[in-house]
Parts: C-alpha cells; structure tokens; sequence
C-alpha cells in the first residue's frame, strides 16, 4: 500500500509540474536539471527557494535580520521573488546552450549576428515565462515555463529566413500518393535535437529546412517536433492521419542535428503537391531513442 501511495503521489507531482507523464516526452536536461521539451516545444527551470524565517517581535536578536521576514505574506513574497530570479537565469543558460541548427547553438548563433543577439536579449527580458509556486512546509518548489512554439516563443523572436525558396519537386511511374506529413524513424542513429534541423537525400539534395517552410506555421505548430514512438497523443496533430513513414539512413552536420534519407523514398514522398505543401507546413515528426 505504502509503494502505491508514494507512486501515486510521484505521478500527481508530475502531472501538476509537467501536464503529462514524463516517460512520454523527450527531455533533454543540462546539469541544473532544467529541461527542453522536444516533444512539446517548451523549456523548464524547477528551484526550491527556502522560505524566510517570521520573526515579528522586536527583541528577538534575529528580528531585521537577513532571511527573515515580519510576516508570512512579506516572506512569501521574498520566496517568490528570489525564486523568479533563479529562475529566469537558468532558463537563459538552458535557452543559449541548446543546438539552434547543425553549426550553432542558439547561443553561438545569436554572435554571428547582431540583430539577432538584440532579439534574443529582447526576448529574455520580457515576461514570456509562466511560474506556478508550491509552498511546502518552510521552502518554495518553483517552476517557470517558456515556449519554443507560438506567437511569445522563442522562434517568433529570433529573425529566421523561412519559405524563400522552392522545394524540389520529385515525379516517379507509379501514382503519386498524398501524405498529410513525414515521420523518419531515426531512434537507431546517434541524433542530436536541434531547433532547426534539416533532412536531406542521400544524394546531399535538401528536402526539409527553414528556406522550405512557412513561416506561420513554424512558429505556430513549431518548425520540428521530436517523440519516442507514434504513440504520442500530438503524433496526429503534428503530421495527420497518413504520415509517410521512413527510416533514416543516417546524420550529417557539425552538430550531427540533419537526418539522411533514401532518395527512393523522398521520390515517393514528395512526388504529390498536396504532399510537398504539407511538408512546408512543418508536419513533420522525428523518432528519438531518448
């Protein structure tokens, strides 16, 4: 009994701090244990902040004391404020260190270029972040919470060149077939996540990246989504109900973050418009082993 209550309250802590069970989503966490979410395209930062002690009588020798505070109102209030601190500072050292593409990371990226370290600045400044506080006896457990994804995420912040050009167009014999998205199985490669990977033929030819896409759309839904298996409630929402299923042949990049795919198989894939303008819509999903 004693097992199943503590399982039970495991999964109810998790479901209050992440929205689902984590077994479910691909995190990705550095040492602080603040989290990407390739899966849902967000970024946690969880602290535990000590609540100030409540001293309210003047002849007490800790009363104006640091760490104190006259009321539990006023202590909560400190609690939180530092926590915020905590917080925002480990969301941007999590932010600038994740792969922005096969080159950079989102860090090195933004000193390539000066108006997009002026976005990212831009964007860390705001308050972009959702916080929920759980007091628990005499400490805070905090989290804050921002999107990749969505109108306030990261991407609507940083200047990205999307849609500028044509994507290949591939005829083959047979009768082309319209798919609502693409999922490449890439769970037996060693992958790293990026913001904005590409995928590409074995012929080196680019089949998927930023110059591809449409911008609402990356933005909106996300320009790349990662998961475990298929069975993953967003699966349809991000590719439809007839995805082209494809197994990766292997990656490429500096940052290893692009997919490799067989040049039969993207013939097959994009050889109906219909098919081609999903996948500039960003319906595109790929398998991870963790």
């Amino acid at each position: 009994m004693r097992t199943w209550i503590l399982f039970f309250l495991a999964n109810t802590f998790t479901l209050l701090f992440f929205g689902q069970p984590l077994n479910a989503q691909v995190l990705e966490k550095d040492i602080y244990q603040t989290s990407t979410n390739w899966t849902d395209l967000k970024i946690t930062a969880l602290v535990k902040e000590p609540v100030p002690a409540i001293v309210f009588d003047e002849s007490d020798p800790r009363f104006g004391k640091e760490n104190t505070a006259t009321s539990q109102g006023r202590a909560h209030s400190i609690a939180r404020k530092k926590a915020k601190e905590r917080l925002k500072i480990r969301l941007s050292q999590r932010l600038e260190s994740i792969l922005f593409n096969s080159d950079f990371t989102v860090y090195e990226y933004s000193q390539t270029r000066q108006n997009v370290r002026l976005s990212l600045n831009n964007f860390l400044a705001k308050e972009t972040e959702t916080y929920d506080f759980l007091f628990q006896k005499n400490n805070l457990e905090a989290k804050a919470e921002i999107s990749i994804k969505g109108k306030e995420g990261l991407l609507s912040h940083i200047p990205i060149e999307f849609g500028t050009e044509e994507m290949p167009i591939f005829t083959e014999e047979l009768p082309a077939v319209a798919f609502t998205g693409l999922i490449v199985d890439a769970r037996h490669l060693k992958l790293n996540k990026a913001l904005l990977p590409k995928i590409q033929t074995d012929r080196g030819l680019d089949i998927y990246s930023p110059l591809y896409t449409k911008e609402p759309y990356a933005i909106e839904k996300g320009y790349i989504h990662y998961s475990k298996d298929t069975k993953e409630k967003l699966t349809e929402k991000v590719v439809g109900n007839n995805p082209y299923f494809v197994l990766g042949l292997g990656v490429t990049g500096k940052n290893q973050t692009d997919v490799i795919l067989p040049t039969d198989e993207v013939v097959k894939l994009l050889s109906h418009p219909e098919s081609r303008k999903n996948i500039t819509r960003c319906r595109v999903l790929i398998l991870v082993s963790d």
